[in-house]
């Protein structure tokens, strides 16, 4: 048991004013108007927390006050200001999965174990070992009796958690199942039948069918675009086989294609002996009487977006 030092009250106001107003009521005054006015105030002026009435309220063990020490009335101590912020959570002593493990004798047993000369049943061999003994047997009497106290806290604790959630869910649905109250009725707005009949939304009565006709064109939808994404993999994995992947290659690739004499009989193919269309192809083409190289060129908007494409799948070597 720790010991116990006498500590002046954090209440010493309302200590006072409780001695000076029963001083007060017992000795008579006569009561005028300086008397009045120099009555003590409440208590509850000075402090919004409540006195205790049963007594002081027991100081737990991880309270800094539970070792109480007198302070001297000119202490020359620097108190450090009030941290703001929140300790961090402690590890529980009993987890769910164990239970009163910790509690039971065993575990203490094993936890703080004899000697082997105690289990031996050997005398002391010396005063400094006898005093040994004792200080281990007070150390493992009070780690029991720690255990078995904070257990019984715990088992205290949860009994009262458990009742405050119980009297929290009967409170919650005595309010939810409670009928409804008069005053809520009498100031509810009134709606005429024939406008609530004229408003009212009627579900469609076709609403699966149509649900189940977006379902199945969802469905086509989808099975759409993962064929045509199948297509386009199996073209990539085609066309991967004349990809440029190194420098000379590029170069080789680059005076393939721009050659210096694009037009001589016999030479390679170059980008730009591609013909471009014409003012007059264009004109037929918007009219609607075009000719055979207009309708072969109707594919792309303009000429220059088809040369741009030409020029990229060549370079690239795939479809764009």
């Amino acid at each position: 048991m720790p010991p116990h030092f006498p500590q002046p009250s954090l209440n010493g106001v309302q200590a006072a004013l409780r001695l000076r107003a029963t001083t007060t009521s017992t000795s008579p005054t006569p009561t005028t108007a300086s008397s009045i006015w120099r009555r003590p105030t409440p208590s509850a002026a000075f402090s919004t927390t409540p006195a205790p009435r049963d007594g002081p309220a027991p100081i737990p063990p991880e309270s800094p006050r539970f070792i109480q020490v007198p302070e001297p009335p000119q202490s020359s101590e620097v108190k450090q200001p009030p941290m703001r912020g929140h300790l961090p959570v402690p590890r529980p002593i009993f987890p769910k999965r164990e239970g009163n493990t910790k509690a039971k004798k065993d575990y203490i047993a094993r936890t703080a174990p004899l000697s082997a000369a105690e289990q031996a049943g050997k005398q002391p061999r010396s005063e400094v070992d006898a005093r040994h003994r004792l200080d281990a047997a007070s150390r493992r009497h009070s780690l029991a009796a720690g255990l078995q106290g904070l257990w019984a806290r715990k088992k205290v604790q949860d009994q009262q958690v458990a009742t405050r959630m119980a009297a929290h869910q009967a409170a919650n649905q005595a309010a939810a199942m409670a009928p409804e109250r008069l005053e809520d009725l009498l100031t509810r707005g009134t709606v005429r039948a024939s406008t609530a009949l004229a408003t009212a939304v009627i579900p469609d009565p076709a609403r699966f069918e149509t649900a189940e006709q977006a379902r199945k064109r969802h469905a086509e939808i989808a099975a759409r675009k993962s064929e045509a994404r199948r297509d386009a993999l199996a073209q990539l994995y085609v066309a991967a086989g004349d990809f440029i992947v190194d420098e000379e290659e590029l170069e080789a690739k680059i005076d393939k294609l721009f050659t210096e004499a694009p037009n001589r009989p016999g030479g390679p193919a170059s980008i730009w002996a591609t013909k471009p269309i014409s003012v007059e192809e264009l004109r037929a083409e918007i009219s609607g009487q075009g000719t055979s190289a207009a309708s072969s060129m109707r594919s792309s908007a303009t000429k220059t977006a088809m040369r741009q494409r030409t020029l990229a799948e060549e370079l690239t070597g795939g479809k764009m």
